[in-house]
């Protein structure tokens, strides 16, 4: 609880995967790094302790941190997209090179960026058919956490509920969920997504809440407990190995229509491929829609691109509301993706007497964020909305909220004093995945939320890089500051609309 950041990292293990935790009741910020399965021996995972150091962050810029909310006014709601390592030879040459000396952040300086075009319409990238299956059989990968017992899930559900291992309102959510689920899948057109076992899958992850109820994972600074490793398991002889963001994914893919699923700018995917592969860093300046929106973006890469480009999204950071890690039925989806979390403004004021330490926590989030910066390779998602978009009573349409510009300026200057700026790429994203996972109606609420689900296409866009907005940097005093303001407005609105053309030639208000 002393609000200091104490990384702890585990080993490898059987799959390749890396898990660095850092305490969420500390007031630091979560670092969940997905796998590095698939990439070269010698390449670096990103650690806290193996970062170059960014420059000391001022007052004023943590104090900004503290108060700008990235993502999440919603309950529980999930952040999204890609991240590929440095070279060796690349990271080595950054390494050897001092870091700049500042003052502060040079605000008056444009994004590094090229002039827009619109995003093509056409994904040179998509494979000719369904590169996976429909899961018919419960993996062993996951069959082993559930008990061999008689019980369906819906009396083991009951019994631990009984037993107080779970909440009566998990099972309300997870019952609902269920014959939901089943419901959405028996009504697909393609009639093999009835062959996924749902039943089966919901009786993993009713384990999976099981745990986080009694043995919550993110609590601790001295042990990381409910990683994904189980040393105390009661149903399986041996230590084994569980894949959160595999699992997040093969419950994700049922409910996708592949056919008509999409994903526009596949060239500029590439691009940004090479800038990660070349060292450098890229945001994505995104629209919200789904809490499953990190498993959606997971799935929309690797299946519509290819496995290499999926390795970039699952490896991923991703700016997310602190939430997420505190809803015991969202945390074993959460803890297959990177995550940074924040306190969002109406959060922060949530309980007066933690209003400090959560503005510290941000504060801390921000700064790992410019350590991430300073070594590059980095590639990060976040929703300067600050929530999932919903469905509006006047037009019935999914409406995209506006961007915020001291959101999408924060990350700039996280950036800029990290000395990485010049290195760090700015794209919009636009997503139409609002139906698969419809948020509730209102924003905020309760900590738990019911959830449904629908068998639909997805579909996401990334733009051209953003262009510059300069600043007449011979203007002095009260005049510049005036015109860095407009600039950081021009900025959001250019990044807005940019996402709003691509929302809308991905038919997102056809949702």
């Amino acid at each position: 609880k002393s609000g200091v950041c104490k990384p702890s990292r585990i080993s490898p293990g059987a799959c390749g995967k890396t898990l660095v935790a850092v305490s969420s009741l500390a007031c630091t910020p979560h670092s969940f790094l997905p796998s590095t399965a698939g990439l070269p021996p010698h390449q670096p995972s990103r650690t806290c302790a193996g970062s170059p150091k960014p420059a000391m962050f001022s007052r004023t810029l943590l104090a900004a941190a503290a108060c700008v909310a990235l993502l999440s006014d919603d309950a529980a709601a999930f952040s999204l997209s890609p991240t590929a390592r440095p070279s060796p030879a690349s990271f080595a040459a950054r390494s050897s090179q001092s870091a700049r000396a500042r003052v502060g952040p040079s605000l008056g300086a444009p994004l590094r960026m090229v002039a827009a075009e619109p995003s093509t319409t056409t994904n040179h990238l998509r494979p000719s058919a369904r590169p996976y299956s429909i899961i018919d059989k419960l993996p062993e990968d996951y069959a082993w956490i559930v008990p061999d017992d008689d019980m369906d899930v819906h009396e083991r559900i009951a019994k631990y509920v009984e037993d107080g291992d779970l909440a009566k309102t998990d099972e309300m959510i997870l019952v609902s969920w269920l014959d939901n689920f089943r419901e959405a899948l028996n009504n697909a057109p393609q009639k093999e997504a009835k062959d996924f076992v749902v039943e089966d899958y919901f009786s993993v992850l009713t384990e999976l809440i099981r745990k986080e109820r009694k043995r919550p994972h993110y609590f601790l600074d001295e042990s990381v407990t409910g990683t994904h490793y189980e040393p105390f398991n009661s149903h399986h002889a041996d230590t084994k190995f569980f894949d959160y963001q595999q699992f997040g994914c093969d419950v994700t893919r049922p409910l996708i229509d592949w056919d008509q699923s999409e994903v526009v700018g596949a060239h500029n995917i590439e691009k940004i491929k090479k800038q990660l592969d070349a060292g450098e860093n890229v945001v994505f300046c995104s629209n919200h829609q789904s809490e499953s929106d990190t498993h959606c973006m997971f799935t929309l890469m690797e299946d519509q691109l290819g496995k290499e480009y999926g390795d970039i999204a699952k490896n991923t950071v991703f700016i997310a509301g602190e939430r997420v890690l505190r809803d015991a039925i969202v945390v074993p989806f959460s803890r297959g993706c990177s995550l940074l979390t924040v306190y969002s403004k109406k959060h922060i004021d949530s309980e007066p007497e933690l209003k400090t330490a959560k503005m510290g926590h941000n504060g801390k989030t921000m700064k790992q964020l410019g350590a991430f910066f300073a070594q590059g390779g980095t590639c990060m998602w976040f929703a300067p909305s600050g929530g999932r978009d919903r469905r509006s009573d006047e037009t019935g349409k999914v409406e995209v909220a506006p961007f915020d510009p001291n959101s999408i300026e924060m990350i700039r200057q996280v950036a800029d004093k990290a000395g990485a700026l010049e290195k760090t790429h700015f794209y919009a994203m636009a997503l139409a995945t609002h139906n698969i996972f419809p948020p509730p109606a209102s924003v905020g609420g309760a900590l738990v939320e019911q959830r449904v689900v629908n068998y639909v296409p997805l579909r996401m866009a990334v733009s051209e890089e953003i262009p510059p907005v300069p600043v007449d940097e011979s203007l002095q005093g009260a005049e510049l500051k005036k015109a860095i303001k407009a600039s950081r407005v021009k900025r959001a609105e250019i990044v807005y609309n940019m996402m709003k053309e691509d929302y809308e030639r991905i038919k997102g208000y056809e949702q």
